[in-house]
């Protein structure tokens, strides 16, 4: 009797060296279909593609995710790909599904005239994703971006360069660009013989997080106008992480200059660092930070100049609304010799007129274009107290009586309490029925008690146990704080200003 059995799926690694190279979606999730010369749909399980030799390699890569439910991901592990001889991208992505591309070691990829590095002209999502030692070079052909992808684009950790080349964009998405995971991006546009190339440009919205950085430049502009650092037609949110975005040089005579950031919706910056310039222009400058919607700035550093230019300078941020908040610290720099720093419905802001809306901490500077202070408000934080302050005791009342706590009785055995640099510092407790109350007159200040003194403090009846300071106060039970930990463990509860964080270790 003769037995037929199906060749297993099996995880390979495909030299590129060896020739083109296409990967579909397989049948079963999580499979592909690869082909490679005489190979044809070989089902593969775990698609990694890398070079035999260390020079680059003249072959193609395609990535066909076609059908909307199709999901594809390969590998690329130290691939060197130069099809700047072939009139093709070394990389496309095509179809409506989604495609993953993972980073393995070091890779570049460059391509031919008008062709992208990556090139994705499907409608499905695209996302480049590695590790901290993983990285990726992708190097457009003269009038082409380094990154381009018709769906939405994902940058999740890596280190991650794009390059145009000839007015191309650095990244060049259709839809949402979002870069997260700690990711390190680099996006150059390619200063053009007419305009520069955009760093970032996307037409669905920008988001950067996860601690990332991010730096865009745009490209200088031959005979009109320079790059945008980063421009995005659906708005730009930056949530936590380091930007730095550059507007390109217009024409030395009649150019523009570049915006550092520009967009269509509404810029939103809550956290870490922003630093954004417009580029100097032959006529007029670029803004250091336009939004056609609104500006909105609640936190983190941000730094907005506006660039030169021979009749008109560009300002620090140019938006209809202007929305400063919070404990931001914000410098903007009108461009020479017309340019404000901050522009607002035509007009300069007044800083008077946002001093209720900052929080501690807040510093707004407005200056020339030679960096003197036209105009500054300032916050500054709550002073710690030398000594305890006592929050005032409020009396509670049932059936008009009153219930007062009994006599302080501090300190207690095994109970500490110290302030923002871990001094000890005095405080008083109180015990009112089953409750514990310690208090403190600090806005920082943090509660350390062992569990073994819990335990003590539970035989005699305490069942919760509240700690004061100014801003904060927190009441932690007694036998969920028990059966944290053993014998040996420590509760430390800290306050800082509003906020309060426990450990149990």
């Amino acid at each position: 009797m003769l037995t037929t059995l199906a060749a297993p799926a099996f995880a390979g690694t495909w030299y590129i060296e060896d020739g083109d190279i296409t990967v579909k979606a397989g049948e079963t999730e999580g499979t592909n279909k690869v082909s490679q010369g005489a190979n044809q749909e070989v089902e593969d399980t775990d698609t990694i593609i890398k070079n035999r030799e260390d020079t680059a390699s003249s072959n193609t890569v395609t990535i066909d995710a076609e059908k909307k439910d199709d999901k594809v991901e390969v590998t690329l592990k130290d691939v060197n790909i130069d099809t700047s001889s072939r009139n093709k991208a070394a990389v496309s992505v095509t179809g409506s599904g989604n495609t993953t591309i993972k980073l393995d070691g070091d890779n570049a990829l460059k391509s031919d005239t008008y062709r992208s590095g990556i090139y994705g002209s499907g409608s499905g999502s695209l996302t480049i994703s590695g590790g901290e030692n993983d990285s990726l070079t992708a190097q457009g052909g003269s009038g082409a971006n380094g990154i381009s992808s018709s769906g939405s684009l994902t940058i999740s950790g890596g280190t991650v360069t794009a390059n145009g080349d000839d007015g191309g964009r650095g990244i060049s998405s259709s839809g949402s660009v979002t870069i997260s995971g700690g990711s390190t991006v680099t996006a150059n546009g390619g200063s053009g013989t007419i305009s520069g190339g955009d760093g970032i440009w996307s037409g669905g919205g920008v988001t950067i997080s996860g601690g990332s950085t991010v730096t865009a430049n745009g490209g200088n502009g031959g005979s009109l106008v320079g790059g945008d650092g980063i421009r995005s037609g659906g708005g730009l949110t930056v949530s936590d992480g380091t930007v730095t975005a550059k507007g390109g040089n217009g024409d030395s005579k009649d150019g523009y200059g570049g915006d550092g950031i520009r967009s269509g919706g509404v810029v939103t910056i809550s956290g870490n660092t922003v630093n954004a310039a417009g580029g100097y222009g032959g006529k007029v400058g670029g803004y250091g930070i336009c939004s056609f919607d609104r500006v909105a700035i609640s936190g983190g550093t941000v730094e907005a100049a506006g660039g030169n230019g021979s009749t008109g300078g560009g300002s620090g941020i140019y938006s209809s609304v202007i929305d400063l908040s919070g404990s931001l610290e914000l410098t903007a720099k009108a461009g020479s010799p017309t340019g404000k720093a901050l522009l607002q419905n035509g007009r300069e802001l007044d800083l008077d007129t946002i001093k209720d809306k900052l929080g501690p901490g807040a510093k707004v500077t407005a200056t020339d274009a030679d960096g003197s202070v036209i105009d500054q408000v300032s916050i500054p934080r709550p002073v710690e107290p030398e000594g305890p302050v006592i929050p005032e005791e409020s009396s509670s009342s049932s059936g008009g009586g009153s219930a007062a706590p009994s006599a302080p009785a501090s300190p207690l055995p095994g109970l500490t309490v110290t302030d923002k640099d871990g001094q000890r510092i005095s405080y008083t407790s109180t015990q009112s029925g089953n409750t514990l109350t310690v208090c403190v007159g600090r806005l920082t200040a943090s509660f350390r008690i062992s569990l073994a003194a819990l335990r003590q403090l539970r035989a005699e009846g305490i069942d919760t146990i509240t700690f004061q300071t100014i801003l904060c106060s927190t009441t932690l039970s007694v036998d969920e704080l028990l059966a944290m930990g053993g014998e040996d463990a420590e509760a430390v509860l800290t306050h800082r200003f509003t906020d309060s964080s426990l450990t149990v270790g």
